[in-house]
């Protein structure tokens, strides 16, 4: 029997350095900010955990991924939209403490429904959202 793979921060994020400010922030869309608390911005790895703070409505594009993508709110209030019948369309709005999961291969999108921030994790396995996130940054 195997171990299984113990997930670590990525290298420069607030749990690697243990002083948040040196979190590595990457901004995809506009006042949209994304930190990788742990998993990887290159290959693939076991787990993504990724931190979103939305300051504003909006959010990235529409994606779609091979693995169940998970989203949990810590703050404010979150609109989760899925592709149904050609078109992208609300699924749900969770609020703080609520949590939603995108079944795999399902094209979708997470975007702040008002113009108050909100914060949320984004989970899935394997890892394969940071890397994602990090080529979408619009300060590369």
């Amino acid at each position: 029997m195997t171990s299984p793979p113990i997930i670590v921060p990525v290298a420069g994020t607030a749990e690697a350095s243990a002083t948040p400010s040196t979190a590595e922030v990457y901004t995809v869309a506009p006042g949209y900010h994304v930190s990788f608390l742990a998993g990887t911005t290159g290959a693939v790895a076991p787990f993504d955990l990724i931190e979103v703070v939305a300051a504003h409505r909006g959010g990235p594009d529409a994606q779609c991924h091979a693995e169940t993508i998970w989203f949990h709110v810590l703050e404010g209030r979150l609109r989760v939209l899925e592709l149904v019948a050609g078109r992208l369309r609300p699924s749900t709005t969770l609020s703080s403490g609520q949590t939603y999961a995108v079944p795999s291969g399902v094209t979708h999108a997470a975007h702040n429904p008002g113009d108050d921030a909100v914060r949320f994790l984004i989970g899935g396995a394997p890892g394969t959202i940071g890397s994602y996130l990090a080529q979408l940054d619009l300060d590369a």
